[in-house]
């Protein structure tokens, strides 16, 4: 019988949820982040934002396991069962989306205007008072807008080719091939990205919404679905024991997106937000890098017990990774707040920035491992499992 739980993928997303608290809690609490020239910013801060964009590892990781869910509940022919609850978790995420966008995640800049845009909490925070987000950051994406509507492409993809008791070779061929070729020309977003603004910024509320799902920053659909159909492809390989063809099929093209970001990225200005070919070099590399990177350390990893327990302090943040993604920005606001006060000026240089980010993942750590004595109990997680049960399947959420 399948196992319900990948260990060494949830290795992977606890390594990559410290990496993002170190660095969201690092440059968005650095006062002098205004200063940086964006148009052309020091190598140092380009390679910093590329660590504090880990949503695309999270985009591959979600839809591994769900299409290892999906494989695992067509052989137990219960595959509508399954993907009726697929979409319920992706009406799930949209309300997630907007609490984070709205109220709880990290703040974006104008780097035009040299603007924050702040979410609520953050803002309250700060100034002491409520305060409520700019409307531009209700048009905003996040990895949680991406991961819902690649639950619904790539996930209904897959209820139809399962149904259809298409051939595995075929499953696995259609899902590397589509997923090379939507990264590739994934560069129309950069002659596209004008329409979404110009909704956003003109308020029109529904142009504007779609777009904020296809096109708009941090991480559009038109691009990172290709990280979701990687991430099927990998989660269908693990299932199936196909490490062969992980070493045949994922490791190379992981390699040559890496080699085919780095070259291009070579020949442009850097910038980090602007949707230029700059960025667009960028994903590729960002998700030739993920998808081999992952892809070692399952072949690494899996099936190794005692390395992985020696391990479980950095693994237990993926069984409550969306409760902490929710709450790790109001944590290193009363961690700053409190800074603020006793050392008025530790944010003024790149150096105490990056030690306050310390701080907040060794705060989590502890916070992480103390919670996990009471089985993660009122997590988010939690909830989600009881909400599931109700519903009529028993979910892995936070599962030992």
């Amino acid at each position: 019988m399948k196992k319900d739980r990948i260990e060494s993928l949830d290795l992977v997303r606890g390594i990559a949820l410290i990496f993002i608290i170190f660095f969201h809690s690092s440059i968005y609490n650095f006062a002098n982040i205004h200063k940086i020239d964006f148009s052309n910013p020091p190598i140092f801060i380009v390679l910093m934002s590329f660590m504090a964009l880990w949503g695309g590892i999270f985009i591959l990781y979600s839809m591994a396991v769900n299409s290892y869910m999906i494989a695992k509940r067509s052989e137990e022919e219960v595959l509508k069962k399954t993907f009726l609850m697929l979409t319920y978790a992706a009406l799930f995420y949209i309300a997630v989306h907007y609490a984070l966008n709205l109220a709880l995640g990290r703040w974006n800049v104008d780097f035009v205007n040299n603007m924050p845009h702040m979410t609520m909490v953050a803002a309250t925070i700060r100034n002491g008072c409520i305060t409520l987000p700019s409307r531009l950051k209700f048009f905003d994406g996040s990895s949680i807008s991406t991961i819902l509507s690649n639950i619904l492409i790539v996930g209904w993809l897959l209820y139809f080719l399962l149904k259809r008791k298409t051939s595995l070779e075929t499953i696995y061929s259609m899902l590397a091939i589509s997923g090379t070729a939507v990264i590739m020309f994934s560069f129309v977003r950069v002659f596209l990205f004008k329409y979404c603004d110009n909704a956003a910024s003109s308020g029109n509320w529904i142009l504007g919404t779609i777009y904020s799902f296809i096109l708009a920053n941090p991480y559009p659909i038109i691009t990172y679905v290709s990280y979701g159909l990687f991430g099927a492809l990998l989660g269908l390989l693990i299932y199936n024991d196909r490490r062969d063809l992980m070493k045949k099929i994922l490791l190379p093209i992981g390699g040559m997106l890496f080699l085919f970001g780095i070259s291009g990225m070579a020949m442009f200005d850097k910038t980090i937000s602007k949707p230029d070919f700059f960025w667009y070099f960028k994903t590729n590399f960002e998700l030739g890098f993920f998808l081999f990177s992952i892809t070692l350390i399952y072949l690494f990893f899996e099936g190794r017990k005692k390395l992985l327990s020696k391990l479980s302090f950095i693994s237990n943040f993926s069984r409550i990774s969306l409760t902490v993604y929710l709450l790790e920005v109001t944590l290193s606001e009363i961690l700053g707040k409190g800074a603020g006060m006793m050392f008025p000026d530790w944010n003024q240089t790149i150096n105490g920035a990056l030690l306050f980010g310390f701080v907040n993942v060794c705060v989590w750590l502890a916070i992480v491992a103390l919670w996990s004595r009471a089985k993660f109990k009122y997590s988010l997680e939690y909830f989600w499992v009881k909400l599931f049960k109700r519903l009529g399947k028993d979910s892995t959420k936070i599962m030992n």
